[in-house]
């Protein structure tokens, strides 16, 4: 309870409606949500907040005083949220990326789409824990959701499973009511697979369509922050205060006419709007054979939600026909030399305004070449040399930061031939799926494509890559529970801008499903260390696939 009320689970909205009525102040929420982070098993093992901004309450009061004079900034008036630690924020706390080596240093101007919640009411609570460097640091052999400065994150629905993606301090803070609200990144699945995984909604935005100013760069073609919410509605209310044009971010103009005009929480619709909805099901082989479909009793649920969206009136439409899906699905797409290519040009781009004092040996470090040195030189803390609990690649803890190393940055020929055609082929594929044709060529224009978002059974989702590779839209959506206790979903494909359909299409599902669950904590006296089986109990095999079924371990 918070001055007497039960604030879990509650919504931005609900706690706006709440404090206009004088039942809670913004006072009242920082300090239960501080007051949140001691308790035994929150604080013990999630490790989701990685500093606490030591000026909420004063800021909290402020408004508090704005209130009772009538004045109110926006809907996020006194509300407090969390913000990844990859996002810079003006303040006297820090933005590490979950590191030590850019630790202690200063971005040139804040986040700009933290100064855009701060104006619209928000009281920045902190800084949420999040994979060290946005899981860029390392792509194989290392612990997902662990960072050197926080620790090991944990998923509070069952303790020995992942939150996948970067973004787990952010969602593991909502979700074990540390915050109403939280902002996170994606480059590849850091939003939409950690809101499958704690049972919250978030949309991937359109690379653009809001500011990345002031946010440590992954890629300037792929990343986008977005929120972390329990309802589509507060999704919407953060996208209609973060999304706009800004002078520090060139990407951001493509989005120019591509607001909706009401703004998107006019977007936000109940189950009834299913009705004559057209989606998109690519069944093969996304719904055929994936891990996350065939995982002990899940197939079952995923297709009975499919009959509950017929039931509803939504119209199910089969787009295995379309040939760019599966060709999409090659990994000769090699997009990862794109992603390594453009992270030490984000590296480099980002080091230019990010300042060290003069006294520190880091003082003009300015290359992600500079960075891997400093990691290495300080093993012991860092661990960048592998072999170690966290980092256990045997020849590098930090193989993804050495792979953008070997590019040198050089957007060439063969950086451009595997960013274009991965680029244009992911396109073809989404925008083709949505153009459904008929056996007499008629066309049907879809309102989105329905993919299966959880990793049950050990094996990935389709549900970031190919918008990653795109550069398109995703919402996410919670559905129900895998076996282990942890949460999974359903993410909708959406056109390039097409956020304001995203948000009708999510929120109509929201209002028919209406999942939610408290976290149960299982198996938390065993999440000491890293797991070696993040999915114990059954294993996923090519032939168990193709009989749609896991065999038991």
């Amino acid at each position: 309870l918070c001055n007497g009320i039960n604030i879990e689970d509650a919504t931005v909205q609900t706690l706006q409606r709440w404090m206009t009525m004088g039942n809670l102040s913004s006072q009242d929420l920082v300090t239960c949500y501080i007051a949140r982070r001691p308790r035994s098993l929150v604080q013990t093992y999630l490790n989701s907040v990685s500093e606490i901004n030591p000026d909420a309450l004063s800021i909290a009061a402020a408004l508090d005083d704005e209130r009772a004079q009538g004045n109110m900034r926006g809907p996020m008036h006194g509300i407090p949220f969390l913000v990844k630690d990859n996002y810079y924020t003006d303040d006297k706390h820090n933005t590490s990326e979950g590191g030590l080596v850019l630790l202690g240093g200063r971005y040139s101007s804040e986040a700009t789409v933290v100064t855009k919640v701060r104006l619209a009411g928000g009281v920045l609570l902190g800084h949420a824990a999040m994979s060290e460097a946005a899981d860029h640091r390392a792509s194989t052999n290392y612990s997902g959701g662990y960072s050197t400065r926080v620790g090991q994150t944990r998923n509070p629905f069952n303790l020995t499973q992942p939150t996948r993606g970067s973004s787990g301090g952010s969602v593991v803070a909502v979700r074990s009511n540390q915050v109403a609200i939280a902002l996170g990144t994606e480059t590849h699945g850091s939003l939409t697979h950690p809101a499958a995984d704690l049972g919250l909604y978030t949309i991937k935005s359109t690379p653009g369509l809001m500011s990345r100013h002031g946010i440590v760069t992954g890629s300037f073609f792929h990343d986008t922050p977005g929120p972390l919410a329990r309802s589509m509605a507060d999704v919407a209310l953060m996208l209609d205060i973060m999304a706009g044009a800004d002078p520090l971010d060139n990407l951001t103009f493509e989005a120019l006419g591509h607001y909706p005009e009401k703004g998107y929480s006019a977007e936000v619709v109940g189950k009834d709007a299913l009705k004559g909805m057209k989606l998109g099901v690519p069944w093969h082989p996304y719904w055929a054979t994936e891990g996350a479909m065939n995982a002990p009793g899940l197939r079952e649920n995923y297709e009975r939600r499919l009959r509950e969206l017929r039931a509803a009136g939504a119209e199910i439409y089969n787009v295995t026909v379309s040939q760019t899906l599966a060709v999409a699905t090659d990994r000769q797409l090699q997009h990862q030399i794109a992603y390594n290519t453009l992270l030490a040009v984000g590296y480099s781009e980002w080091l230019q305004n990010w300042t060290f004092p003069e006294s520190d040996p880091r003082h003009g470090m300015s290359t992600l070449a500079e960075m891997t040195e400093w990691n290495d030189a300080h093993n012991a803390s860092t661990g960048s040399l592998g072999n170690g609990t966290w980092w256990y690649n045997t020849i590098s803890g930090q193989d993804f930061y050495d792979a953008g190393v070997a590019t040198g940055g050089a957007m060439n020929g063969t950086f451009w031939t595997a960013f274009g055609w991965g680029r244009h082929t992911a396109r073809a594929a989404i925008d083709g799926g949505h153009a459904y044709v008929t056996e007499n060529g008629t066309v049907i224009l879809l309102d989105g494509l329905l993919v299966p978002n959880g990793d049950a059974g050990g094996r990935n989702d389709p549900c970031a890559s190919i918008p990653s590779y795109a550069g398109y839209p995703v919402a996410a959506v919670p559905i129900g529970q895998s076996g282990y206790g942890v949460p999974y979903g359903i993410c909708v494909y959406g056109r390039r801008f097409g956020e304001a359909k995203l948000v009708r299409v999510a929120s109509a599902m929201e209002d028919l499903f209406r999942w939610n669950a408290t976290p149960l904590f299982w198996n938390y006296e065993t999440a000491h260390g890293r797991w070696d089986a993040p999915w114990p109990g059954y294993t996923c095999t090519t032939e168990s696939l193709e009989r749609y079924a896991c065999d038991a371990a």
